[in-house]
């Protein structure tokens, strides 16, 4: 490998976690009514930023994205059976949310020139038992979010942004995941923002608010339902409290590298995610295709030995997951994707050296 992986965690960092070692203060979380019902001082303090930072109202801090997906399922309290639309170009934990909480997930294919759902396509998927659309906003960029929100509107279905990979990125000078109903992040070992496990649900609704509140937390301590233990540590709150204010720096370099890579591959043949009028990326990973499967697996093994690269995404298209085969149906594009993706790993430091050498390859694809 030539280059290095990116330092998030600093000595000043370690420094703050030493001293909760030190002290014991490794949960601040209690059950029971009060205020210890609502986490410790780091995680209400790490809420509280989140809300300021990204204006909105609520923000509720969980253990893994992945939780917080089940609880935002959960707080919207839909039927058993009830529909619920998204993408299958995906990772696993958005469908699983759904099915967990006793829904259907019913497919619609993405635009393979953003990786992500394709509003023109999910009005003819909606039914009168469709109760709300989940959508992913892959590698760093917002769905083409307006147009769903409006067939929302128009079919009173509730919204969810899985922004795990995107988090900074914006539409139209709003951050990507406060558009929708309930949006969130992911604060995994390789996100921008890393406590190895993590996530944080934001929302301007105060009823779902409370509701993701209590199944975080039991349920018991404001006499709701029963709950899951998706409590978010003070480490890992302090983790990420420290590293928020470096979050703009850290998209400003995976920006800087995928810009400067684009204007150096003039072969047509290589075709770089396209950024929506309106939107910016935040390049969580590099995706780009390569339109010939044999092409496409020759430069990737010559670059794989150089440099973090991966064909597909976690294990492929949802819809052709074993435990999706209820649900299956046929989606062209996504299912198309792992024979044309190339995706570059963006926890690296790649210098302009390491720049020259990746557009070289690229321009040599035939």
């Amino acid at each position: 490998m030539l280059v290095k992986r990116r330092q998030t965690i600093r000595s000043k960092d370690i420094d703050k976690v030493s001293k909760l070692l030190r002290k014991e203060t490794l949960s601040g979380f209690n059950a029971g009514p009060g205020e210890s019902f609502y986490g410790g001082p780091n995680v209400r303090s790490l809420e509280k930023e989140f809300c300021d930072y990204f204006k909105c109202r609520y923000a509720v801090s969980v253990n893994s994205w992945t939780s917080g997906l089940e609880i935002a399922l959960a707080s919207l309290k839909l039927k058993a059976k009830t529909e619920v639309i998204c993408s299958p170009w995906s990772m696993s934990a958005t469908v699983a949310a759904i099915v967990n909480n006793h829904c259907v997930p019913v497919f619609v294919d993405v635009d393979p020139s953003t990786f992500n759902i394709d509003p023109t396509k999910i009005e003819e998927k909606i039914t009168a038992n469709t109760g709300a659309v989940l959508v992913t906003d892959m590698y760093g960029q917002s769905c083409d979010v307006f147009p769903i929100l409006k067939i929302a509107k128009q079919h009173n279905l509730y919204t969810i942004s899985d922004t795990a990979q995107a988090i900074g990125s914006k539409v139209k000078h709003r951050y990507t995941g406060t558009l929708t109903d309930i949006g969130g992040f992911s604060f995994n070992w390789h996100k921008h923002l890393n406590c190895g496990e993590g996530g944080m649900v934001i929302t301007n609704n105060a009823g779902i608010a409370k509701r993701m509140m209590l199944a975080r937390n039991h349920g018991e301590g404001l006499n709701g339902d029963f709950g899951h233990n998706f409590r978010m540590t003070e480490i890992c709150a302090s983790l990420i409290r420290d590293q928020l204010p470096s979050l703009k720096a850290r998209i400003r370099e995976r920006n800087d590298f995928a810009k400067s890579l684009q204007s150096r591959v003039y072969n047509d043949k290589i075709i770089f995610p396209k950024v929506l009028d309106g939107n910016t990326h935040v390049y969580c990973t590099l995706p780009i295709l390569i339109d010939n499967k044999k092409s496409r697996d020759i430069i990737y093994n010559k670059l794989s030995l150089l440099y973090p690269v991966r064909k597909t995404f976690s294990r492929g298209p949802l819809n052709k997951l074993k435990a999706c085969t209820p649900y299956y149906e046929r989606m062209p594009n996504a299912e198309a994707l792992p024979k044309k993706l190339l995706d570059f790993d963006m926890n690296y430091k790649y210098g302009h050296r390491d720049t020259e050498i990746i557009a070289d390859f690229l321009n040599s694809v035939q």
